[in-house]
């Protein structure tokens, strides 16, 4: 089965001739004005959010108003319409633990714990005959053997 091209009614609105009234000169907020010349509220469609624009292009007998603006692709900019920018963060938003923890698992993986610029890979105050480094002085170490390895 061939699947169908749906179009959305917001996208398919053509506005052939545009007002000649200029929006600053209308009363009322950002998102509707009344414009003095045609009598008609005039809806900015990019201050709505993209239900309430295709509930109010379908939902009149007649068709409102409209200032809108066309994104690259040719749909209709509104409120909810997301940039490319915003697209891509919030891809990479809902990816970020995944990838933190690919992160850690290839990158943090032959690290050792007791591993300490040019420290043996033992705890780094034992040694393994069973000595304690006490101090490190000019790259040499002092050193002193346990109690119960001490001669008598």
């Amino acid at each position: 089965m061939v699947s169908l091209p749906t179009v959305v009614a917001l996208d398919a609105v053509a506005i052939p001739i545009t007002c000649p009234v200029p929006w600053d000169s209308m009363h009322g907020d950002h998102r509707t004005r009344f414009c003095d010349q045609c009598r008609q509220n005039v809806h900015d469609v990019s201050e709505l959010t993209r239900a309430e624009a295709v509930e109010l292009v379908t939902g009149g007998e007649e068709m409102p108003c409209l200032r809108l603006y066309r994104r690259q692709d040719g749909r209709v900019m509104t409120t909810d319409c997301m940039t490319r920018r915003e697209r891509v963060w919030k891809w990479l938003h809902k990816r970020a633990p995944w990838a933190a923890a690919a992160f850690a698992m290839v990158f943090l993986q032959g690290c050792n714990p007791f591993c300490y610029a040019g420290a043996p890979t033992t705890h780094p105050r034992s040694q393994a005959d069973g000595t304690a480094v006490q101090s490190v002085v000019g790259g040499t170490a002092a050193v002193e053997k346990p109690a119960a390895a001490t001669d008598r």
